[in-house]
């Protein structure tokens, strides 16, 4: 029998039976909508996890810190340049920079102020590391007295001259951070009557703007260099005046140490791996993916339960096959042994009734896929509105999987059916009415 005789035959069985199988398929069809929704759901947690996250941070991100040890001479593990430079040949290491942080002000033509946090970074990496700008460009090698602002900080300045009350009852200045002329300064009292003319003020051009929103909205990144060169004054500066500084410590030996390293990995999956390795020769290291890992493993029990409910639909789905092809079987005795006595083989037996089992499973698959792609709007439609991360996103392999399986359910559930049919005496079969 060919193929296509095979196939003209079991749609034409399956026809004749049109409310028995409509009533098989939508059974199928119910429970591919059921473990399609109920991954689609773990699936769209997992998003919804990772997009939370990635708006405190790069994901492919470690930060490497050995806090005490820059000033501790038995350490012998030190983030100097020599392991910034092991760092950087590590295999699926993209960019190594160190990272300085500084409370300081940015003054706006000499009127307004804001309190940021500077961050310092090897300017050529910033790209790299996740800085991403919605306006402007990122630093890169050449720029040396450079900022590239957050969204939020045009909105932070304030008049120094007003009260506290005042401040937060009045508008935020009108501030054109690419035009006006902006500064970086340490002085507390900077606009005031107790201002200290010896605090130098830093002339700085903004390049930049990140986004308003996310974990740098209210930074600004700058060259590592010139923000050292404003810690240094400002730690002189304190020395002198108070006797002790607030600056961010530094080495008191010769070799130049830092306090914390960021480490840009090519690809997520290799995170893990390489915060490892940095772990392994005794730092600490961070990434973003210890919270994601974190928030996944607090509802993989919840997603293995979403999972077995929509398995359980369509495993009830194939006992459903298997007893609509049973029947079949049993209302097709005499035709079963007609097609043996003219001469069809067994296996051209075996191959009608797995290839009616497998249409009602495809059938199934195919109604069931595009009946999930309604489901899951309405799933986020309702998620939205309550706000929950309980969304579902379903990405193309899942309507495939889902197809395919439903499919070979099919098939599984009618094989022994099909053997059933294959044992049937010839003799018998014609006898019966």
């Amino acid at each position: 029998m060919s193929t296509r005789d095979l196939i003209d035959m079991a749609l034409r069985n399956l026809w004749k039976r049109k409310l028995r199988t409509v009533l098989t398929v939508l059974g199928v069809v119910i429970g591919t909508v059921s473990i399609v929704i109920m991954i689609s759901i773990g699936i769209g947690m997992n998003e919804s996890f990772r997009q939370q996250i990635e708006q405190w941070g790069n994901l492919q991100v470690i930060q490497v810190n050995n806090y005490g040890a820059e000033n501790d001479p038995t350490k012998k593990i030190k983030l100097n340049k020599e392991t910034l430079n092991t760092f950087s040949k590590m295999e699926y290491v993209e960019a190594v920079t160190p990272v300085v942080t500084e409370w300081m002000y940015l003054t706006c033509n000499k009127k307004y102020l804001a309190d940021v946090s500077l961050v310092g970074i090897w300017p050529e990496t910033m790209e790299a590391m996740g800085y991403t700008v919605v306006e402007g460009r990122t630093l890169t090698a050449e720029d040396k007295d450079a900022i590239v602002v957050g969204g939020a900080v045009a909105q932070q300045f304030y008049n120094p001259k007003l009260n506290w009350e005042m401040r937060w009852n009045s508008e935020p200045p009108t501030v054109d951070l690419f035009n006006d002329r902006i500064t970086i300064t340490y002085d507390y009292n900077y606009g005031t009557r107790n201002a200290d003319k010896k605090i130098k003020d830093y002339k700085v051009n903004v390049i930049g703007k990140m986004s308003d929103s996310g974990s740098n909205s209210y930074s600004v990144v700058m060259p590592l260099e010139k923000l050292e060169e404003i810690q240094k004054e400002k730690k002189e500066y304190e020395e002198k005046m108070y006797g002790s500084s607030s600056s961010g410590s530094q080495s008191k030996s010769k070799e130049k140490t830092y306090q914390q390293v960021s480490v840009k990995v090519e690809d997520m999956e290799h995170v893990e791996e390489v915060q490892q390795a940095i772990k392994d020769m005794g730092f600490s290291a961070y990434s973003l993916t210890d919270e994601l890992k974190a928030m996944q493993e607090t509802t993989k029990m919840l997603r293995m339960v979403l999972g077995a409910i929509g398995a359980i639909s369509l495993i009830v789905a194939a006992i459903g096959i298997t007893n609509t092809m049973v029947m079949a079987i049993y209302e097709r005795t005499k035709e079963i042994g007609i097609m043996k006595v003219i001469g069809a083989s067994l296996s051209d037996i075996k191959r009608l009734f797995l290839a009616e089992a497998a249409f009602i499973g495809f059938a199934g698959g195919v109604i069931g896929a595009v009946i999930s792609f309604g489901m899951s709007h309405i799933v986020n439609i309702v998620a939205a509105q309550q706000a929950s991360q309980m969304q579902s996103s379903i990405p193309i392999w899942l309507y495939a999987s889902a197809i395919l399986f439903a499919t070979f359910i099919g098939v599984l559930s009618g094989y022994l059916p099909a053997k059933r049919a294959m044992r049937l005496s010839a003799l018998t079969a014609i006898r019966t009415e």
